[in-house]
């Protein structure tokens, strides 16, 4: 009964905030808010915050934040259909891997909408994000053999040159002593196999993810890093295969480099940028600014942060796609043709001369 009494008591005592046992008010900033700061909206580094909470801690900048977002994203779109439609006017042979190319810039853009919106699709739509990445990363090889006028052609106009195999990310390793064969077609289609792998194994690795990240929210984040060599391990191979690629269409003739780095970009952004901006809140300790968990505030800039990159990216694009397949060294093969053309008509001018004379000579 004593303790019946003690438990009324103690509820008239005032008004109380229930909290989880894991909330508390240690990292909450003097004077702002601190009555929601140790209440549910401020989450736990592993949980993202549900719409409503989201919503509320937000406030009165929701609205600034998603309408500037849509904004940019429709002028991403539209920057999209602009440069497909110059593609089609002066490549359209290979307007097809250049379209694929060019959707990784408002894919991602869209993915990093999305999730400044609701914030607990953050796993699926990095997964999206970096599955199109991967998949235009292989139709960029298949643009660039098709620019060069297929395989074959590509070995002719290469000539004898060599496949340039220490390239990055090889090139690091100490004493490579990686082989570099004659360019040759087989070995141009292996380049497609070391490029193709990259889409497939990351959906294999992201579906494992995403079935552990459905099953237990805990056992997905003690997993995720053994899960990261598979991955680094994926990308950097396909990596090598595009860059040997860019090599390869160099010696051809082609210029494909500014546009293999525009797409690079996008990559570091959707791997190490956000690799790195989601260590921040482990490695330092931060306060719950609007209300929200460090981890929940700082993913919602970064995402915000990698919009604004997509525009940049996307008026690139449309620069370096808006002409034809930039060539290298046509200028100079020609002249040495035109030169090597006159010096046997000359010989053969001579050869002419001096039968005739030689003939005149005979019938004297």
């Amino acid at each position: 009964m004593t303790s019946t009494m003690d438990l009324l008591r103690e509820g008239d005592a005032g008004t109380r905030i229930l909290t989880a046992r894991h909330i508390s008010a240690d990292n909450a900033v003097k004077g702002l808010n601190n009555g929601v700061n140790t209440s549910l909206l401020c989450h736990s580094y592993s949980v993202q915050p549900d719409f409503g909470s989201y919503l509320a801690a937000l406030d009165k900048y929701a609205l600034w934040l998603w309408t500037s977002g849509f904004l940019i994203l429709l002028i991403i779109c539209a920057l999209y259909a602009i440069t497909l439609r110059s593609v089609w006017r002066h490549s359209r042979d290979s307007i097809t891997n250049v379209a694929v190319v060019l959707a990784v810039y408002p894919v991602v853009g869209a993915a990093a909408y999305i999730t400044t919106v609701v914030p607990r699709s953050v796993l699926i739509c990095e997964a999206i994000a970096q599955q199109a990445v991967m998949i235009g990363m292989y139709h960029f090889y298949c643009m660039i053999i098709a620019d060069c006028g297929g395989v074959e052609k590509l070995v002719r106009q290469a000539g004898d040159c060599h496949l340039e195999t220490r390239v990055l990310p090889c090139c690091c390793w100490p004493c490579c002593v990686i082989p570099r064969p004659r360019l040759q077609r087989h070995n141009v289609l292996r380049l497609r196999y070391l490029i193709a792998q990259m889409p497939i194994v990351q959906a294999l690795i992201y579906i494992i993810i995403l079935l552990i990240w459905a099953e237990d929210m805990m056992l997905y984040l003690r997993s995720f890093t053994y899960l990261q060599p598979f991955v680094a391990a994926s990308i950097l191979t396909g990596i090598w295969g595009v860059t040997m690629s860019v090599r390869a269409a160099e010696a051809a003739g082609l210029r494909p480099r500014p546009k293999f780095f525009a797409l690079q970009l996008v990559l570091l952004i959707v791997k190490l940028q956000c690799g790195i901006i989601r260590f921040l809140p482990q490695a330092f300790s931060m306060p719950c600014m609007m209300s929200l968990n460090p981890a929940v505030f700082v993913n919602m800039l970064q995402n915000s942060m990698t919009l604004v990159e997509m525009l940049l990216l996307s008026v690139l694009a449309w620069r370096l796609y808006s002409s034809g397949p930039a060539r290298a060294g046509k200028v100079q093969h020609a002249v040495i043709a035109t030169v090597e053309d006159s010096i046997f008509d000359v010989k053969s001018i001579k050869d002419s001369l001096d039968s005739k004379s030689y003939k005149g000579k005979g019938e004297v």
